[in-house]
């Protein structure tokens, strides 16, 4: 063997050694479909169960919880004596942010931000991390915007303000836009909780299902109970006993074709079906206003409403690659509420404003006042 290919073989081995040993993983591709042989001893403590932890439903947890007296997952985020200057965290990075994007780093198209620059397109809007602790919407008392504390770099929002990086403190598990290959052709919808806390921002009050409530405990000034500002109507605690969540809605029954019938208690995500509503209400809808994912979520077309508003074309629900990797995808990215090519992180809009065409989801001109 030549002195090259000595080389060559010892930087490959190297890279496979840190990989799969190091406390700090490599970003991780959720696109990738071979799964490869994991035990405990090497990537298992990531993935867990054995296997790309993926493809193993609610019970996939890798790192972030099912610690026992003979795991050692806790290594895998946590450095004990020679971490940076974060504080008492002994995180493997100089922030918060920092260390979860040792693996869910979007640069490469596999993780959450970063992903959509990733693919030559501009971040139209996004939650900013680590840089400011100005909520929209924030003040409950004046509607306006509003300063809280956060866990980040000089109170700044962080990650572990929404994600729950030891699996405590859960919403209840719920199906989203995403999905994992397990195969070339094999689509799974994925049933998770995406570590989402009860608590986001700490907020007092626990949100048990990921809805419109909870996105008000940061942003409580958007409430349609509200009372000094007035807000588009929205389903919460604090307008029904028993509100729309993400997981429980009124859906349309029939994507791509016309309809005015809806289904309760179904999904908002893995369909379009959600997202526009005939006029009027149907008995599912009555009672309930949309939740705040229905107006914001990842970018996609969602299709219209009949001139009457009584029917409505559902534009298909389209995903054959996670995360951009096919242009045709609809949406093309699901990963909200991180980042968006749209503006405000609406569902149909521009790159700089709002446009009429999410209003008429809705609102048929015909039945306009």
């Amino acid at each position: 063997m030549s002195r090259s290919h000595r080389v060559a073989l010892m930087l490959v081995t190297t890279w496979i050694l840190v990989s799969c040993t190091t406390g700090v993983a490599f970003a991780y591709d959720e696109s990738t479909s071979t799964i490869p042989a994991m035990t405990e001893d090497n990537c298992g403590r990531c993935h867990n169960p054995y296997g790309y932890s993926i493809f193993h439903g609610t019970t996939a947890i890798g790192v972030h919880g099912g610690y026992t007296t003979t795991t050692y997952k806790c290594k895998g985020c946590h450095t004990i004596h020679d971490a940076p200057s974060d504080g008492v965290l002994l995180l493997p990075a100089a922030t918060v942010q920092a260390s979860c994007e040792s693996c869910h780093d979007g640069t490469g198209g596999g993780g959450v931000y970063g992903t959509i620059a990733a693919r030559g397109l501009t971040v139209a809007s996004g939650h900013s991390v680590e840089t400011t602790s100005v909520i929209p919407g924030g003040s409950a008392a004046t509607g306006g915007s509003a300063s809280m504390t956060f866990g980040g770099l000089n109170g700044t929002l962080t990650c572990t303000d929404c994600h729950s990086p030891h699996g405590s403190d859960l919403v209840a598990a719920y199906q989203g836009d995403r999905y994992r290959l397990a195969g070339s052709t094999t689509r799974l919808p994925q049933i998770k909780t995406h570590l989402l806390k009860q608590h986001p921002g700490n907020s007092p009050t626990g949100t048990a299902d990921y809805g419109s409530d909870w996105c008000l405990a940061c942003h409580q000034g958007r409430s349609s109970a509200q009372t000094v500002v007035h807000n588009h109507p929205v389903d919460s605690a604090a307008t029904t006993t028993t509100p729309f969540v993400y997981s429980r809605v009124a859906v349309l029954n029939a994507s791509g074709a016309w309809t005015g019938t809806t289904v309760a208690n179904q999904t908002l995500g893995f369909s379009n079906q959600g997202y526009l509503m005939p006029y009027p209400r149907t008995a599912q809808q009555a009672g309930h206003a949309p939740i705040c994912q229905q107006c914001h979520e990842d970018a996609r077309s969602v299709g219209s409403l009949s001139t009457t508003g009584t029917q409505a074309l559902v534009t298909p629900f389209l995903v054959t690659m996670p995360d951009g990797v096919e242009t045709s995808s609809n949406p093309r990215f699901q990963n909200f509420p991180h980042e968006s090519t749209n503006y405000r992180m609406l569902v149909e809009a521009g790159a700089t404003q709002q446009l009429d065409d999410l209003c008429l989801n809705c609102h048929p001109t015909s039945q306009l006042p």
